[in-house]
């Protein structure tokens, strides 16, 4: 009777790979493209992912007779192509608040083939009078970015087949919640906060751990206060609900849920406290907050906040969304927080404007090749190309 070997064990892996890129198509001058006609549509330039060439479609009229009262934007293929498969995604870009917005069509999917349709997209992409009243419009300018993701093809390759190996399931850490427990139930606690009327019961040695202000605190106690079970400070400049925030954060090293105003609210104040006892992190997260927040109304104020406290990753941002849009420039710059912003931080003021391409177009205006400041009053504009009424003479606004 012939012995049986070790029976072979062979595997293999189906897998795909994509490539993923976003291309951003801006129409300037939106009113200018209306009226060019049903199914007429201007072009983006060509760009490339997985090996093709592509190009967007924006059609100001409709792509159709039936789809006339809306903007239509379609994805072209410029190259020559067998069957490539797809997912693409097109949005508006919100250009009062830098934000991004989806339509009615998200991750939607295609394939094209040699006798395929030509183009991909959606015919009903934004009706034209809702654009027209939106934030997407802005300074006769629109922003369409459309992400495409292209599958390519599968690939098939031979793999090692291990035996299986039974494992123990491991939970991730809960270290947080614990300690958000001792925080809470203020079990062994060895040191009191006094806030307005709110007492606060907290561990010296995490407070040590997580703050160097702290730390430097409580050795400045007297030595028989620091060993005493129970010492107290009084925080005079802070409101209960925000040194309870802090103290939730010291412990989880998370930051306590809040909506809508209260949260932009809290991450001012936090901000505050953050630079104030020397938590970096805390710092950051709460500017990651209000630089999300940023409108024309607030930045001024964010940005002196950013500049008081000390963080140049807010302040970068808040010039940043000022001067990314004439607009904006100019509505920000015709508020009644840029007068104020610039009579508190003047230096912030001028570095706003000096990194803004239309104060250095203003600056090469005033100044003609003789050396001699042109006129600043009447008909010697800064802006020329400002639309009539939205005029700001940037020079005197130093």
């Amino acid at each position: 009777m012939a012995s049986q070997g070790a029976r072979a064990t062979t595997g293999s892996i189906c897998s795909s790979e994509t490539e993923k890129a976003t291309h951003t198509f801006q129409i300037s001058g939106y009113s200018q493209h209306c009226g060019l006609g049903v199914a007429k549509y201007i072009c983006s330039t060509r760009f490339t992912i997985g090996g093709h060439e592509w190009r967007i479609r924006y059609y100001p009229d409709g792509a159709n007779e039936e789809c006339k009262d809306y903007v239509a934007v379609h994805l072209e293929p410029m190259s020559q192509l067998t069957k490539v498969r797809l997912v693409y995604d097109f949005k508006l870009r919100n250009q009062a608040t830098s934000q991004l917005s989806y339509t009615s069509i998200s991750s939607s999917s295609a394939e094209f083939t040699a006798d395929g349709p030509p183009t991909c997209g959606t015919d009903e992409f934004i009706e034209k009078n809702e654009l027209e009243k939106s934030r997407y419009l802005w300074d006769d300018c629109l922003e369409i970015e459309c992400d495409v993701t292209v599958i390519k093809e599968s690939r098939l390759r031979e793999i090692a087949i291990r035996p299986y190996t039974f494992h123990v399931q491991v939970p991730p850490s809960d270290l947080s919640d614990h300690l958000s427990v001792l925080f809470s139930s203020g079990q062994e606690a060895d040191f009191t906060f006094t806030v307005q009327e709110e007492t606060f019961r907290a561990h010296r040695l995490v407070l040590e751990m997580r703050s160097p202000v702290f730390k430097e605190l409580f050795r400045q106690q007297p030595r028989d206060q620091r060993t005493a079970c129970t010492s107290s400070i009084k925080i005079e400049d802070m409101e209960p609900a925000v040194f309870k925030a802090l103290l939730h954060f010291i412990y989880t090293d998370k930051l306590q849920d809040q909506d809508g105003h209260k949260n932009e609210e809290m991450a001012k104040n936090l901000f505050a406290a953050a630079d104030k006892y020397a938590m970096a992190r805390l710092k950051l997260l709460c500017g990651n907050i209000l630089s999300k927040g940023l409108t024309v109304q607030s930045v001024t104020d964010t940005l002196a906040l950013a500049d008081k406290h000390r963080c140049k990753e807010l302040k970068d941002a808040c010039i940043q969304f000022t001067i990314s849009s004439k607009r904006r420039m100019a509505d920000v710059l015709s508020s009644e927080g840029y007068r104020k912003l610039k009579a508190a931080c003047p230096a912030v003021a001028l570095e706003m404007l000096e990194k803004s391409e239309m104060f250095k177009a203003a600056i090469i205006n005033q100044v003609p090749e003789g050396g001699r400041p042109a006129q600043v009053n009447g008909e010697g504009s800064a802006c020329a190309d400002h639309d009539e009424g939205e005029h700001v003479d940037l020079l005197r606004l130093l």
